[in-house]
């Protein structure tokens, strides 16, 4: 058997990740390395862990057989002397499905070996200093961010590039993302026949600036004058987050036929103002009854609200947004995904589970397949986009257990993408938030408790 080398840190996070890899097909299953550390506290790098590997620092390349891969997050500042050392990073030309990547913590130089990632939807590098090629980050459908800190540990010397060489390696264009199969498809279409339920899909109006009182992600908020603005825990006036005019925005029960909703976060919260359980949460949701058309942005500016999106905010420009009647489709992450999974199963296949869960049925590939096809991403948001009720999307899990009294999606935000290759939205690494409230509170447009949680890969 071939003894591939690898790096112990790479092994730490493989393990992570998926379980010690005992054979080399286990690598195909790794999605995300984002936990680097020693695989092994004592163990000399000398050693075999498995007959087909031998730890060597410095080795990363069999990240380049993990097909799977779609989040690469190198550490930052954890390192002892502060940067990770890699051979080699040729291995990034085999991955194709990666999305989010994160070479600031390492000897990253050579950004031509970015241009063959088509995917690619966050990138955070090292200091431009440092670089090469930086001409190809031109070419990136990506995020990109630099960090401004040198690592004591220097990078290693560049090599120079022969006399008429190209800038930046010829690579074939990227394919078109592959049609759900016949048979995946089939499945597709039975479950969507018996989960689709009728909700409010939010669209962003990038051409449209938006005023004081319009539907929209961030931006200078309505406020009444007479009243105190919003602070966060801190005394600090809050951002606006959204705001919907249920005058205009045309949704029918159970919202408001008229007045205005507004979700606010602080303005410095690395977290938007979520606190995933652990403490108390920090955003407020604001409803008008009445707007007051004669407020203007002058008298709302002077009580201290920001005028848009500031500090630490997942909404990285003001958009109008509007909403459009639609069919909402279940995902694999909903509760009754299983069930209607089993019946869709039977019809489309003529097969029985017989209990079996849809992720032991389906071989990985299928699955994966089924849960591309289930996803709306038609609009350039990234996890089924924007949304008021209808089924919520997560990138982890629900936060929700089995007796939540939550049980309505008031609103669901998205990372969005647009055409001219920057986000307006972005939650951490691509993720998605939800606003869950009682069914019987919104029809009652009560919103005084609210669940709110987000997530990202």
């Amino acid at each position: 058997m071939q003894v591939h080398k690898i790096d112990s840190w790479l092994l730490g996070a493989i393990r992570e990740s998926i379980g010690f890899p005992n054979v080399p097909y286990d690598l195909r299953r790794v999605k995300v390395l984002d936990a680097f550390g020693p695989a092994f506290g004592d163990l000399p790098d000398s050693k075999h862990p498995r007959d087909w590997l031998e730890t060597a620092p410095g080795e990363f390349g069999l990240i380049g057989e993990m097909p799977k891969l779609h989040t690469l997050l190198f550490p930052t500042g954890r390192i002892p002397g502060g940067c990770l050392h890699v051979n080699d990073f040729s291995f990034l030309r085999k991955c194709r499905k990666l999305k989010n990547l994160d070479v600031s913590g390492t000897d990253f130089t050579d950004c031509a070996l970015l241009a063959g990632i088509p995917e690619l939807r966050s990138v955070k590098l090292p200091p431009r200093e440092q670089l090469i090629h930086a001409e190809a980050l031109e070419g990136l459908n990506a995020a990109i961010t630099f960090v401004k800190k040198k690592w004591e540990q220097p990078a290693k010397p560049l090599q120079p590039v022969a006399a008429g060489a190209p800038a930046f390696p010829v690579l074939e264009p990227p394919a078109a993302p592959p049609r759900a199969s016949e048979k995946i498809a089939a499945l597709v279409e039975e479950i969507r026949a018996r989960s689709g339920i009728a909700a409010y899909r939010l669209r962003i109006d990038a051409g449209r600036k938006p005023w004081l009182t319009d539907s929209k992600f961030g931006g200078l908020p309505y406020w009444d004058p007479e009243k105190p603005y919003p602070l966060d825990v801190v005394g600090q006036p809050m951002q606006l987050l959204a705001q919907l005019n249920f005058e205009t925005l045309g949704v029918g029960k159970p919202y408001p036929s008229g007045g205005l909703l507004q979700f606010f976060i602080p303005q410095q919260d690395d977290t938007f103002g979520c606190r995933f359980g652990d403490e108390a949460d920090d955003f407020r949701i604001v409803y008008h009854e009445r707007i007051d058309a004669g407020v203007t942005r002058e008298a709302v500016l002077a009580l201290g609200a920001p005028e848009g999106p500031c500090g630490d905010s997942p909404v990285l420009a003001e958009r109008a947004v509007y909403a459009e009647p639609s069919t909402s489709y279940i995902n694999d992450r909903a509760p009754a995904f299983e069930e209607i999974f089993a019946a869709a199963v039977k019809a489309a296949w003529g097969e029985d589970l017989n209990g079996e869960y849809s992720f032991d049925y389906l071989d990985e590939d299928d699955y994966n397949e089924l849960f591309e096809a289930l996803i709306d991403t038609d609009d350039g948001t990234l996890n089924g986009g924007h949304w008021l009720m209808g089924y919520p999307g997560f990138t982890q899990e629900d936060p929700r257990d089995g007796d939540s009294p939550y049980d309505t999606l008031l609103l669901q935000i998205d990372s969005a993408h647009e055409d001219d290759r920057r986000y307006s939205v972005l939650w951490g690494d691509c993720g998605v938030a939800n606003f869950f409230i009682r069914r019987a509170d919104l029809e009652n447009h009560d919103f005084s408790d609210v669940l709110y949680n987000w997530d990202c890969c």
